[in-house]
């Protein structure tokens, strides 16, 4: 049977995202479209499906951290966590590179968000990377391709979405995504220090033990927000969503009481950057959830999962052909669409031949992180220009060696589980 109503959604989704309607609008229309010609189900079915698609305790884990992520940059308190991280690298060869990304490593364990993570590193980082000698598109390429890591290491909110569509232990999910995390992080290191050597980027600096101990003592507390997330989800004391309401009470009673640069004014704005982020990514959940059904309503998970048992039932091979669609889905939609309507259709499969459900999910996040900041629809792409004031030709001409770096750790953790599945397993038994 051919399934009409999901190519019928799918094209019509297609032509309003290239026609320029926001993603949401997109998913939202093309799905209600499909209901009103169709008919599968009673209209009065479509806010039950979107606010069921919503309905997770784990989901109000989102806002608390995209918030925590905000007032983090709003008040200048991301800018101590950077000034640590530079006394730490800055010594090196394409110091500011490293600073860069081991930057977004830790402010991606306070927000578990790309777009948060593009925008507060790269509006502080690209302009000190070009008075130190870097160019600006290569700033912006380190700056874009290092967001990655907000996705993978906890909070990831990619993790958290999938889990709550996958029904699968976010926390499993959160600490698996902790060794790639550090795996990405080491080769884009290495691989800046090796551009930064070619064409000369940067100044290396004398390393001070003095200036190390001073940037450590002012972003010592700004160090304690991570360090909240991580040692609560892995040790079972909180809950994912436990975990975000107090790093965001912890965030906003060291903003107040020791960096003293909390005021009505931040706050306000704190909130508002919040809601509309948060906005924006809840919106496109509950849209999805209407597009989902109308996936699995006409069976597409089944008859996806007998297309690709049919070419292979070797594991390693499912595995690395979905990479190969996931990649290409990540260039074209929102990666958290791209969970909501793909993972209750690929999970049947690789559960059929014997892949491990959290090995898979972390596996679908790094494509899909990939996807970020991959043209032509990459949002991180489009977040970085507008930070650097360049353009998209010139930015992806410096981001291109990076992608290497990326697409390393995803073939190595898909070849070999135990990369990903070694500290959940080690934790949580």
């Amino acid at each position: 049977m051919v399934p009409i109503m999901s190519i019928t959604v799918f094209v019509l989704a297609v032509v309003l995202m290239i026609l320029g309607s926001p993603v949401f609008v997109a998913i939202g229309l093309s799905s209600i479209l499909t209901i009103v010609f169709y008919h599968p189900v009673p209209l009065i079915s479509i806010p039950q499906l979107m606010f069921s698609g919503m309905e997770s305790y784990v989901l109000v884990a989102i806002p608390l951290f995209i918030l925590a992520g905000v007032m983090m940059e709003t008040c200048g308190v991301a800018k101590h966590l950077i000034n640590f991280c530079k006394a730490q690298v800055s010594w090196a060869r394409g110091g500011l590179g490293a600073v860069n990304i081991l930057s977004s490593f830790i402010f991606g364990g306070i927000s578990g968000s790309s777009v948060a993570d593009t925008v507060a590193i790269g509006s502080i980082m690209i302009p000190e990377m070009e008075e130190d000698g870097y160019s600006k598109e290569y700033s912006a390429a380190i700056t874009v391709i290092s967001s990655t890591l907000s996705v993978v290491v906890p909070p990831s909110i990619l993790m958290i979405i999938l889990g709550g569509v996958a029904e699968l232990s976010v926390s499993w999910l959160l600490v698996g995504g902790i060794v790639p995390g550090i795996l990405m992080t080491l080769s884009m290191m290495i691989q800046n220090n090796i551009i930064s050597r070619r064409h000369s980027f940067g100044h290396v600096k004398k390393f001070s033990f003095s200036y190390l101990w001073k940037t450590f003592k002012c972003g010592f507390w700004a160090l304690g927000a991570p360090a909240i997330i991580l040692s609560g989800i892995m040790t079972g004391i909180v809950t994912p969503t436990e975990s975000g309401a107090i790093v965001f009470f912890y965030t906003l009673i060291i903003s107040i009481f020791y960096y003293k640069t909390m005021n009505w004014k931040v706050l306000y704005r704190s909130f508002i950057n919040g809601a509309q982020i948060t906005a924006s990514v809840v919106s496109i959940i509950a849209v999805s959830s209407i597009f989902t059904f109308i996936l699995t309503f006409e069976g597409l998970p089944q008859i996806a999962a007998k297309a690709l048992l049919s070419i292979s039932t070797k594991p390693i091979v499912i595995l690395m052909l979905i990479n190969i669609l996931l990649l290409f889905v990540g260039m074209l939609i929102d990666a958290g669409v791209a969970i909501i309507i793909l993972a209750p259709i690929l999970f049947p499969v690789v559960l059929q031949v014997g892949v491990d459900p959290i090995h898979f999910g972390v596996l679908v996040v790094l494509n899909l992180a990939i996807g970020l900041v991959t043209p032509p629809f990459g949002v991180c792409l489009f977040s970085v220009c507008n930070v650097a004031k360049i353009s998209m030709e010139n930015l992806l001409k410096a981001s291109f060696p990076l992608y290497a770096s990326l697409l390393v750790v995803l073939i190595l953790a898909t070849l070999f589980p135990n990369i990903v599945l070694f500290l959940p397993k080690l934790i949580f038994g």
